[in-house]
């Protein structure tokens, strides 16, 4: 890849990572209204979404954000807004807010950095009949480092926001970031399909935060 083709990669997927950055009003719903009225607003945006991608599909509009890869299948936004409608009905709230973070931010520097990081397209090259299952190792560090920080975070507004006993303890924020960063550098696979990261991740970290927390 040239310098201008990795320059012309990082504005495509700066773009596209903020729209992703959108999702951070999952959790601050949960913070500010509770679990029930961020129930009811993420499935308000998942049946305005299904709409949208109907009429996509459908070749009445068209969305510049979605990826080449995209063009003939359910975007990855859609999977997006279903991974934070099952994160939030889920998980504790707590947990529910760490693991939207992730998502949000973690996967967004995973994108940004995968864009001028060479190899990191692995869920393409799986879908070419490649049997590289893993992105980079600066990538997987960089998801880490993100996601581990958003947990801490987490732990700060938990303090502010719920009252008892906390549950996002070190220990779990770190399972957490671990379990978002396994989801996204090695992608889930079923049926020689692969699953959107945008489901696997908060599910991922959502479920080893909770079952941490139960140590």
């Amino acid at each position: 890849m040239t310098r201008s083709e990795r320059r012309a990669s990082l504005l495509a997927e700066l773009k596209r990572k903020g729209i992703h950055l959108s999702g951070l009003s999952v959790p601050a719903a949960i913070l500010l209204f509770g679990k029930d009225a961020a129930i009811g607003f993420v499935s308000a945006a998942l049946a305005a979404a299904i709409l949208l991608e109907r009429a996509r599909l459908t070749g009445m509009v068209r969305l510049p954000a979605v990826r080449d890869s995209e063009a003939k299948r359910v975007a990855g936004y859609v999977y997006y807004i279903v991974g934070a409608l099952l994160t939030v009905a889920l998980f504790s709230p707590p947990i529910a807010v760490a693991a939207m973070l992730m998502l949000s931010l973690g996967d967004a520097a995973s994108g940004i950095i995968g864009s001028v990081v060479p190899g990191s397209a692995v869920r393409v090259r799986i879908l070419e009949g490649e049997r590289r299952r893993r992105k980079p190792l600066l990538v997987v560090a960089g998801t880490f480092a993100v996601c581990l920080a958003v947990g801490h975070a987490a732990r700060i507004l938990e303090g502010i926001y719920f009252s008892g006993p906390g549950v996002l303890s070190l220990l779990v924020c770190t399972v957490g970031a671990a379990a978002a960063t396994f989801a996204d550098a090695f992608p889930l696979t079923f049926r020689g399909k692969v699953v959107d990261d945008n489901l696997t991740i908060p599910l991922f970290a959502g479920s080893a935060m909770s079952l941490a927390a139960l140590l």
